[in-house]
């Protein structure tokens, strides 16, 4: 894929469609190709298990229209900045090759969410460098770097440099929020 790409990355399944599912419906109708990635499969949520929150991500994916959803099965409350969950980022940056990210805020009550902010933009700027090497289905990936990373507010008040009008986006983003 190299037309205009969309990738929406989240900690946890429903982050994506409880932060950005607006922004990522207005991507989509503006004829751009959209998609989630999932760090975790939110197996410590108090609500559900593993199945049943893949099962709701599937239907919520088929609610908003997106081209690819996947999971990087990191581990949930525990997983951390570090080389293995960076390349596994920069892996899925490499294969849809999105000219914009859109990343959970670097501060939020909820530490995975941070984390992932972190994890996302350093894989977000190594993705764009040669000599860090990935490979997809035994094949070596190209380096490939996004024009932007954008973080959206998931809990705290924070200010927002800009936003987004999802209005026309706002009864399918609520549809999405409720397959979970």
């Amino acid at each position: 894929m190299t037309h205009d790409v969309v990738a929406v990355f989240g900690a946890h399944p429903d982050d994506v469609e409880l932060s950005a599912s607006g922004t990522l419906l207005k991507n989509i109708k503006n004829g751009k190709t959209a998609g989630i990635v999932d760090l975790t499969k939110g197996e410590l949520g108090t609500r559900g298990t593993p199945a049943l929150r893949d099962k709701e991500a599937k239907e919520a994916a088929r609610i908003l229209g997106v081209q690819f959803r996947d999971n990087l099965k990191m581990e949930d409350g525990f997983f951390r900045v570090e080389k293995k969950n960076i390349l596994k980022v920069i892996q899925k940056i490499r294969q849809y090759r999105p000219q914009v990210v859109l990343a959970p805020a670097l501060n939020d009550r909820h530490p995975d969410h941070g984390r992932a902010a972190q994890l996302i933009a350093e894989a977000t700027f190594l993705s764009g460098l040669r000599k860090v090497e990935t490979r997809l289905g035994g094949k070596k990936q190209d380096a490939w770097r996004p024009a932007v990373l954008y973080h959206y507010i998931q809990y705290r008040k924070l200010k927002p440099d800009f936003a987004v009008d999802i209005t026309s986006n706002m009864e399918r983003k609520m549809e999405s929020i409720m397959a979970f």
